[in-house]
């Protein structure tokens, strides 16, 4: 829109409100404030079908989700040259600290996953296909690790980088290691039940898209939102958020309270599997300053394995009661 007037007019056209100002937020924002309540109008480029999924999640979750409302002509956006728009509602946000901003995010991350979940039929083919991709990664991850070790040992004049990367080679074969038990098990539960729980997952884990108001908390843009496994979603969480206190606690909390094996199985794999492949093209020159870099990277993965390690430890046994032990040792011994 060229000017407010114009941008007022459009408004007035397709949509059934009289706007009394129209205040631009950023280029493709726009506050307008009406007799009944302030709107939010958004322009965007490419596919709208995230509008429909966007409708889908307000509809499970009012409370947390943005409406989209209908044109004069009952759609839910109008085109505009190579562009659309598409009207919302303007929420006032208060400040709070990324702590408090991270907790309410996942809340609502989890609260979209249950309230959107489904249990989905997988065909054989289907099933060897997902396998298949991801062994694949898997494979090229192990290989590009074993490359690396072998260039980097043969060569007298080594970087830090390098050396640091011949260090970390445990830990490194350790995430990939166990990455594949979890696909393996994750595989074999698939197998046997040939269906698994799908949900809608955000898809731009991100907590710049949720808005906290005085009365609600709100999840936004959904361009990338599409149906998955909660795995997804929480996986890019932790990549993000690693050193965010208090997460690891979160993700110890979701994995304890996922009900479907196949789902925690598929959270650990996706965390522990390291892409080598990507942090290989990433660190083609191997400066000094990778290494902080480097850490960065696998730096959530390392915490994954922790959370793993913390999930599958064995609880303490319970302390005996030694008079309860005294009385069942004395008769024993009078039963003899």
């Amino acid at each position: 829109m060229d000017d407010v007037n114009s941008l007022s007019a459009f408004i007035e056209e397709n949509y059934p409100i009289k706007v009394k100002e129209a205040q631009p937020l950023t280029d493709k924002t726009f506050k307008l404030t009406t007799d009944s309540k302030p709107y939010l109008l958004k322009f965007a480029v490419g596919c709208d079908e995230f509008i429909m999924k966007q409708l889908f999640a307000h509809k499970v979750l009012p409370t947390s989700v943005l409406p989209i409302y209908r044109t004069k002509s009952h759609d839910h956006n109008v085109a505009l040259g190579q562009q659309f728009a598409y009207l919302t509602d303007y929420i006032s946000v208060i400040p709070v600290p990324l702590e408090k901003q991270v907790s309410y995010y996942t809340d609502l991350l989890k609260k979209l996953h249950r309230e959107t979940e489904l249990t989905v039929d997988m065909s054989e083919d289907e099933i060897i296909r997902l396998h298949d991709k991801e062994y694949k990664q898997l494979q090229n991850c192990y290989g590009l690790l074993q490359s690396n070790m072998e260039k980097f040992e043969l060569k007298l004049d080594r970087s830090p980088y390098e050396w640091y990367y011949m260090m970390l080679y445990p830990t490194l074969y350790a995430l990939l290691h166990k990455a594949n038990d979890e696909l393996k098990t994750f595989y074999d539960l698939l197998k046997r039940e040939k269906r698994v729980p799908m949900c809608l997952i955000h898809g731009d884990v991100n907590v710049a898209n949720l808005l906290i108001s005085e009365k609600a908390n709100y999840l936004i843009n959904f361009e990338r939102s599409n149906f998955s496994m909660a795995g997804d979603d929480m996986t890019d969480f932790l990549k993000a958020y690693h050193q965010v206190p208090g997460v690891p606690a979160t993700l110890l909390d979701y994995v304890k309270n996922e009900k479907s094996a196949i789902l925690r199985h598929y959270f650990f794999y996706k965390s522990l599997c390291v892409d080598l492949q990507l942090l290989d093209e990433a660190f083609k020159n191997h400066s000094l300053i990778n290494i902080g870099m480097l850490n960065e990277i696998i730096a959530p993965h390392i915490l994954a394995m922790e959370i793993h390690q913390e999930f599958h430890k064995k609880p303490p046994e319970a302390p005996k009661n030694q008079a309860f032990q005294d009385l069942l040792d004395a008769a024993k011994k009078n039963s003899k």
